[in-house]
């Protein structure tokens, strides 16, 4: 079975494969810094309407996500046609 870190981690990859990790625009987190290995896939994520973050403009990249939070992302990525 998987714990929940391994989940996050197979679910994210999933989600990115099928959005594509193509230039993101600007910094959307200002935890997110441009030289990350995450940026480019965090800024499409988000210029998608995938996540959106927390209210103080973080994105929170090391906290654990809850079941509501993934749920969430899974949500809207399958509900997103026109993805890039």
């Amino acid at each position: 079975m998987f714990n929940k870190s391994t989940l996050t981690i197979t679910t994210s990859a999933l989600v990115l494969m099928s959005t594509g990790v193509a230039g993101a625009a600007s910094n959307p987190f200002s935890d997110v810094p441009q030289d990350s290995w995450a940026y480019d896939a965090v800024a499409t994520l988000a210029a998608d309407g995938i996540i959106d973050g927390f209210p103080d403009g973080t994105y929170q990249g090391n906290k654990t996500m809850t079941r509501y939070e993934m749920a969430q992302i899974v949500a809207r990525a399958m509900a997103k046609e026109d993805l890039q």
